[in-house]
């Protein structure tokens, strides 16, 4: 064998793989294609849902807070008010601790 017909065998060789690299290629694109087209699809109905559960979440949230958290709040806030006027009506002072002297 001579060196030219070497080098004809490693053009041959290389041409080859550049063929098959090529496909690969083709094919890839073709699966990236798909996968973006299959997540556009896919999005969308789920930024839909998880836009509806955050609305649901806001409103439970809210009502919550209404019915809940607020007269819970006044009634501590109206309990620790009646126990202070009473300590203040029997003269003990809360804030002072229980001294004796």
């Amino acid at each position: 064998m001579t060196l030219a017909t070497i080098r004809d065998i490693a053009i041959i060789i290389l041409a080859i793989l550049d063929i098959v690299l090529m496909i690969l290629l083709v094919i890839l694109a073709y699966v990236l294609v798909r996968l973006v087209l299959l997540l556009r699809s896919e999005i969308l109905p789920v930024l839909g849902a998880l836009k509806k559960t955050t609305t649901t979440i806001e409103g439970t949230t809210d009502f919550v807070s209404t019915t809940v958290a607020r007269p819970l709040i006044r009634l501590v806030a109206l309990t620790f008010a009646v126990t202070r006027f009473v300590q203040v009506l029997l003269g003990r002072s809360g804030t002072e601790g229980d001294r004796r002297r």
